[in-house]
């Protein structure tokens, strides 16, 4: 009887870890909102020290670490995967040297674009217009940006301090 339980309680346990290890491996454990900076940081070798501009939203997070001097940079962006997962997994990340010296739009398919800049350019305001429904964001002139938009979005027009048109530099990534 005694032996029976030991049986019984030592393949419940090797059932519980098998689970566990196919969880794992299916990767459907994202990492949460509220560790996504640390995740990047860690993994990225990002200093402590430096500052972040991030946004997020269901489908996405894009964050964009800078130094104290705005001189060196570097971005993270997770994506949250469809169906049975939770969290948000790393997507891409680095240096990208036009987010340095203008704006970068990033394309994920279905998912939205992510508007990343050191703020050279001195972008003060954004703005989008889907099917004639302007929405304006308002943008910190002085200040490194990341802004989230859906892919329907429509057009997007930037504005510097001056009122002039600013470029965008985009890439299509898929999702």
């Amino acid at each position: 009887m005694k032996a029976e339980k030991i049986t019984l309680l030592t393949g419940c346990v090797l059932i519980v870890l098998l689970a566990v290890l196919i969880v794992w491996q299916a990767d459907v454990l994202g990492v949460s909102a509220a560790k996504l900076e640390q995740d990047a940081r860690e993994n990225q070798d990002i200093e402590n020290e430096w500052e972040v501009a991030q946004d997020i939203n269901d489908d996405m997070c894009a964050m964009l670490f800078y130094d104290e001097e705005k001189d060196e940079c570097a971005y993270s962006i997770y994506l949250s995967k469809e169906g049975i997962s939770y969290g948000y997994f790393f997507r891409q990340g680095g240096f990208d040297p036009y987010m340095a010296e203008s704006v970068k739009g990033v394309v994920f398919e279905e998912r939205g674009i992510a508007l990343l800049s050191m703020n050279e350019d001195k972008v003060c305001r954004i703005v989008t217009d889907d099917n004639g429904a302007e929405k304006v964001i308002q943008v910190d002139p002085a200040e490194p940006f990341v802004i989230l938009l859906p892919i329907d979005c429509g057009d997007i027009v930037m504005y510097d301090d001056q009122n002039n048109v600013v470029t965008m530099y985009d890439t299509f990534t898929g999702a």
